[in-house]
């Protein structure tokens, strides 16, 4: 479902189960601070300026640029000051739904989750406008009733996700200047990733990669847009969270994603999402028996 040129609102939980499109046009806007999902994004820039962060990479964009997120990824779109307006298109798709979609041939979720998978496409400006058009199309649906309603939005959604899966993968990727990239930090996001289950503390990686604990901490934060510790908690409970929807006992989860005791899990939990462990996996089997799977938020209004 396509949501009209509403107020901006720093909502980041899915209210349906199929997908939900954005398209904002203004100048005033609320930045948003680094964050995940447990869906997938596409987002498409219009215009203005934006410098994108995603796991230590940060990316200036151009007119008719497209990242991809998975649910993994930790992001957020820094705004730069400029008399043009902010525009773009968001498109949120539920994890399960996009593979509803696929076939045994054709994997739609491959662009999200493939190990080559590319952030960034900057494409030809006939690709720009092959893909804008079918975001208009989809966009435009949303207050069209009649013949083909229930068809015609999913059928544009299936192609464009096509597009971007060709797009992806059957040009050879460049990496233009324009995209700020730090191998070091690349490295140490790397060095986490692989070793979330582990004890890991500035001390260990500033040995590990031969440098001080001062140049990694200023050079994490300057390149991810947060704290090296931020970072790792952040990353621990998103794999916290895939254990627990695996069912794996919540329990011993800890012990998988690199929390010394049960009760650190628990604050940390606590306090990134505003409930328990336990409290999230009631929530999403809930949420899984009335078919909203993938779209957790809590009777507050908090989501993860």
């Amino acid at each position: 479902m396509a949501k009209r040129n509403n107020d901006y609102s720093t909502r980041q939980h899915m209210e349906r189960t199929d997908y939900e499109l954005f398209y904002y046009k203004h100048k005033q806007f609320k930045n948003v601070s680094l964050h995940h999902h447990d869906f997938f994004e596409v987002y498409y820039f219009v215009s203005g300026e934006v410098e994108y962060q995603i796991e230590g990479r940060n990316y200036h964009l151009f007119p008719g640029d497209i990242i991809l997120v998975n649910h993994k990824e930790l992001h957020q779109a820094v705004i730069g000051q400029t008399e043009k307006n902010y525009e773009r298109y968001v498109l949120w798709i539920n994890k399960e739904y996009l593979k509803s979609l696929s076939s045994r041939k054709t994997d739609l979720t491959r662009c999200f989750l493939d190990k080559n998978k590319k952030t960034l496409l900057r494409m030809s400006m006939e690709n720009q406008q092959l893909l804008r058009g079918i975001l208009d199309k989809l966009h435009a649906e949303e207050t069209h009733r009649g013949f083909g309603e229930d068809l015609l939005p999913k059928a544009l959604l299936m192609e464009l996700m096509v597009e971007l899966n060709r797009m992806s993968f059957e040009e050879e990727e460049t990496l233009p200047p324009q995209i700020k990239k730090n191998q070091l930090i690349d490295s140490v996001i790397s060095y986490i990733n692989e070793h979330l289950e582990e004890e890991i503390s500035m001390d260990d990686l500033a040995s590990h990669f031969y440098i001080s604990k001062y140049h990694l901490s200023r050079e994490f934060k300057k390149y991810t847009g947060t704290t090296l510790y931020r970072y790792v908690v952040q990353k621990r409970l998103i794999k916290a969270k895939g254990l627990i929807l695996e069912g794996q006992p919540i329990t011993s989860v800890y012990e998988n994603c690199g929390f010394g005791d049960y009760s650190n899990f628990f604050r940390a939990f606590k306090n990134e999402y505003g409930i328990t462990p336990k409290e999230f996996l009631s929530v999403m089997a809930e949420r899984e028996n009335i078919g909203l799977l993938g779209t957790v938020e809590d009777n507050k209004g908090l989501s993860f």
